[in-house]
């Protein structure tokens, strides 16, 4: 133990070569330490606040009040300082907890950080955005769910590099599931869409942040779905080369509209060009909006 502590005393006036600060922040440790990303995962954030390139180290914390709201930012100290204590219990007593115990001691299951209704403690910064153009091999699949009372929905959209929509499906079933389960069901209907159009490669969007961070950690996941999803990739050698992406809620309106269509209408289809007039309107007025 004093060998331990000897050689941390070394080390604590060592320069932080990402800001010049004289000693090592809790951020800079929790950068580099993987069980801290995994908790976060765990609560459905998908790393950015994090993962980002920061010119200086306070420039984290400032940007996780641009995103969270008060009693989020609180959490999510309260998270990295378990994270904290976490990593010196493997220093100094040989045992790291898993990211699945910690975070069930720390904060309720009910507890999602990238879904607030609050506003953040600071205005988020302006960026102007613009519509990117996708490589004219490469098709985009947004799939999204809904749930209304016993009934599940799901809405799957393709399409090409210059926004042309090429097919999709839509459907219910009466059963009762978690959310991020109706939503993996939705991820199971776009791979049979995309097997159906013979797409070389694709491109699937998600708004559902955990289930995008359990496709990105699916060969470290133990939990019973992560296992599934790795299961279904073994399965399917097809989506071995296609990209995940997480995008905002916006971007899966549409999808998100064919869920629903699809529950309230008691309906299943699978369409290629000629679809429906209702999701026609639609696709319209949101390509407008």
């Amino acid at each position: 133990m004093k060998d331990k502590i000897k050689s941390i005393h070394q080390t604590t006036d060592r320069e932080c070569f990402r800001c010049s600060e004289k000693r090592e922040t809790l951020v800079h440790a929790l950068k580099n330490f993987p069980n801290a990303q995994a908790i976060l995962t765990i609560g459905g954030l998908d790393g950015r606040i994090i993962n980002n390139d920061y010119s200086s180290c306070t420039d984290c914390r400032e940007e996780a009040m641009r995103v969270l709201d008060k009693k989020s930012m609180i959490n999510f100290i309260t998270i990295l300082w378990n994270s904290w204590n976490n990593r010196n219990n493997v220093l100094f007593q040989g045992k790291e907890e898993a990211a699945l115990v910690i975070w069930p001691k720390i904060l309720s299951k009910e507890f999602r950080i990238h879904n607030m209704i609050n506003r953040p403690i600071l205005l988020p910064h302006i960026v102007d955005k613009k519509l990117e153009k996708l490589p004219t091999d490469k098709v985009k699949i947004n799939f999204d769910a809904a749930i209304i009372n016993d009934k599940i929905g799901f809405g799957v959209l393709t399409r090409d590099s210059i926004g042309f929509v090429m097919g999709g499906s839509y459907g219910f079933k009466e059963d009762r599931m978690q959310t991020e389960w109706v939503v993996l069901c939705a991820f199971e209907e776009s791979i049979k869409v995309v097997r159906s159009l013979n797409i070389g490669k694709a491109i699937f969007e998600t708004d559902c942040a955990s289930l995008a961070n359990k496709i990105k950690n699916r060969r470290v996941d133990i939990t019973i779905m992560g296992q599934h999803i790795n299961n279904l990739f073994k399965s399917k050698d097809m989506i071995n080369n296609a990209e995940f992406k997480w995008v905002n809620h916006n971007c899966n309106k549409a999808t998100n509209f064919m869920s629903y269509y699809a529950i309230t209408n008691n309906c299943n289809l699978n369409f290629g060009l000629d679809y429906p007039t209702a999701i026609h309107d639609f696709l319209m007025v949101d390509a407008i909006n």
